[in-house]
């Protein structure tokens, strides 16, 4: 593009990366002649993640650059292959002809968001922490990890962090190490016999790509490590091959899909690690995240009581299907569980685990072994989640169910049954949707409804359609219906599109798609499932064909795709499927939070030398203008018209997104109110 600037280029025989100001660009020259050619572009906002490794000895002499990202691809399901090709771009580098550090400074800067080349002031609130030791020979075998002093670790890798990057917690295991810094976790992985060796691998992984997190406490006998599990929000699961024919497939691993770090039991206290990372994931202020500038308070890092998470659980008890969430919200905060503007509203019990529904996120306590003394504290982000589901109580079943599915690729289903009686599962249904959906849009996306009419068709039609395809019905009469009997909309959300197949319904609203599954006999256990529009990646409509062949449509979601195929005769119907659904996802799209950049500098310069680095999504220094109120923005280089940057107001400091009005070019000025 002409606003487009290259920033780092490198060659590997027929083949090239560059890096510019907006992209990622893979050149890959195929074939015998080198005739065909293929460019593929990877947007600075769609990397998760990228690790380092520096060259070895002797035989291994190159150093490494991997990028960790998303792009659609057919799943592979073959042994030795990952499930998805295209979430991995490694790049190798001759020793001698690049600078590795170099080339993670620029990474870090396009993906942290630039340095500011100002030293933190922030002085760590475990400063001082005294390391000694594993203490342990059973620790050391199994390479547990001890929390060691972050000023310490800050000093020893000061080459890999940005100056404005400080390292609040820090972990040592035998031979590796992992830093919580202000921006990112990084893991240290020294690699070789002993560790001794040259090679060493450094993986980043920005904040914003971590969606998911539990601490596990740690258990009885031979179990006597605590844990910790990071979901991040690549698909890099891995299908390992069988080591005998005759042996079955292994199962999958979810190699950096989900990470799982061991802890000494008597060296870290597991619960400031919960309330660190819930500082650091937890998002608000419209999916904002703690800025790095802002340490972590050294009140939430105090050791806990040792008997915190024992004293919580004698207090729930092991008969309770119910528990008062105006107690157990100030349990919570007893124990240092919850965040101090985090409130419990629903909470739940079925056999020794149990459930909670805060205010910013579904917290899961999961009592595990056979003695109950390993337990998980798991938290799920209300950000993170992407589909949900409610189902109600069957003849033979007396449980209700509710189930939720978060942004992540790996065992990223949280399923809870909820005795009949004892909760309103529609109220969990409503309350989980005014925090995920409650701020889309809830306007209609047709210009000209039509009144519905029934659509008309022959006997043979209707038989099949009633045991398949899908008739419409009324959307005013359904949208009535479903504020009351059950009580799913919101206020601002009607429905658009409804089309009934058997006993089942297909529902398209303002905000979401509704499956409605009515299972078994009797039909009494109803599914009712939700599927935001601003998640979804891609939809499809093909028309009807000969016979019997009514139209179909294909919405591809966050979790999985939804397939509804229309009784024959509703050629105006699947034209407006079409036009609902282009105007939710084409014409008023949502970003992603993990695609927003948010841990950005002021009117800031990348650290990296040979070719200073513009970010892709800068915050850019707003400038008092006219009123209080009114202030002027510069669009930066490399953005245009339609993209989004963020800005700081002059007065409030509060961090906004605005998107660059058309006819704005790069360089020129705007006027934002706010």
């Amino acid at each position: 593009l002409p606003e487009e600037k290259v920033e780092l280029a490198f060659k590997c025989g027929r083949d090239s990366i560059v890096f510019t100001s907006m992209r990622v660009l893979k050149i890959d020259v195929q074939g015998m002649t080198g005739k065909k050619i293929e460019y593929l572009t990877i947007l600075w906002p769609s990397i998760r993640g990228f690790s380092i490794e520096t060259a070895g000895n002797i035989l291994d002499r190159d150093s490494e650059l991997t990028l960790y990202f998303n792009l659609p691809a057919k799943e592979c399901y073959a042994e030795g292959f990952p499930r998805n090709e295209r979430t991995r771009m490694k790049i190798d580098f001759r020793d001698g002809q690049a600078d590795i550090f170099a080339v993670q400074k620029f990474i870090s800067d396009k993906l942290l968001g630039p340095d500011t080349m100002a030293s933190s002031a922030h002085g760590g609130a475990m400063a001082g922490y005294q390391d000694t030791g594993s203490g342990s020979i059973l620790a050391w075998l199994g390479d547990d990890n001890r929390m060691v002093d972050p000023r310490e670790a800050e000093a020893q890798f000061k080459f890999i962090l940005q100056s404005c990057e400080a390292v609040e917690l820090a972990f040592k295991g035998r031979r590796d190490m992992i830093l919580f810094t202000t921006k990112r976790v990084i893991f240290v992985d020294k690699q070789g016999l002993f560790g001794i060796g040259k090679k060493v691998e450094f993986i980043s992984v920005p904040w914003r790509t971590i969606t998911t997190f539990s601490v596990r406490s740690a258990g009885s006998f031979i179990d006597k490590d605590s844990e910790m599990c990071l979901w991040l929000d690549f698909d890099d699961v891995f299908y390992p091959r069988r080591n005998n024919e005759d042996d079955p497939p292994p199962p999958p691993i979810p190699r950096r899909s989900c990470l799982e770090i061991d802890f000494q039991k008597d060296k870290v206290d597991i619960f400031v690690v919960h309330r660190y990372l819930s500082e650091r994931v937890m998002r608000a202020n419209g999916h904002q995240m703690k800025p790095y500038t802002s340490p972590v308070s050294s009140e939430l890092l105090i050791p806990s009581s040792p008997d915190a998470g024992t004293n919580l659980l004698d207090w729930i008890g092991d008969n309770a299907s119910a528990i008062d969430p105006n107690a157990c919200d100030v349990k919570f905060h007893e124990a240092g569980l919850l965040q101090h503007d985090e409130h419990v509203a629903y909470a739940f019990k079925a056999g020794r685990d149990s459930i909670y529904l805060t205010n910013k996120r579904l917290f899961v306590l999961d009592v595990q072994g056979f003695t109950g003394k390993k337990k998980e504290y798991m938290s799920v982000p209300l950000d993170s989640i992407r589909v949900w589901s409610v189902e109600s109580a069957g003849q033979l079943d007396r449980d209700m169910e509710l189930r939720v599915w978060f942004k992540g690729y790996w065992d990223n289903k949280v399923k809870q049954d909820l005795r009949k009686g004892k909760a309103d599962i529609f109220a969990i249904q409503s309350f989980i949707a005014h925090f995920v959906i409650g701020n889309a849009d809830g306007n209609s996306a047709l210009k000209n409804a039509q009144a519905f009419e029934p659509s008309k068709t022959g006997a043979m039609t209707k038989i099949l359609g009633f045991l398949s395809d899908a008739h419409m019905k009324d959307p005013v009469e359904l949208t009535s219906q479903l504020r009351s009997s059950p009580a799913l909309l919101q206020e601002d959300e009607s429905v658009e599109a409804a089309f009934k197949a058997g006993r089942d319904s297909f529902i398209i609203t303002t905000k979401r798609i509704i499956v409605i599954d009515k299972k078994g006999m009797t039909g009494k256990s109803v599914d009712y499932r939700s599927f935001p529009l601003m998640y979804n990646t891609a939809f499809k409509i093909e028309t009807e064909g000969h016979l019997l062949s009514g139209p179909e449509v294909k919405v591809y979601t966050a979790d999985e795709d939804i397939k509804q195929e229309l009784a024959k005769g509703q050629k105006d119907n699947i034209w407006l499927v079409h036009e609902i659904l282009s105007n939710k996802m084409l014409n008023n799209p949502k970003k992603d939070f993990s695609e927003e950049e948010v841990h950005v500098g002021i009117g800031a310069q990348s650290s990296y030398t040979p070719t200073p680095a513009q970010p892709y999504s800068p915050v850019v220094t707003a400038q008092p203008y006219v009123q209080p109120t009114t202030f002027q923005v510069q669009v930066p280089a490399g953005i245009v018209a339609g993209q989004q940057i963020q800005v700081q107001h002059p007065h409030t400091n509060q961090m906004l997104v605005i998107t660059v009005p058309n006819g704005v070019p790069p360089g020129g000025v705007f006027n934002v109110s706010a």
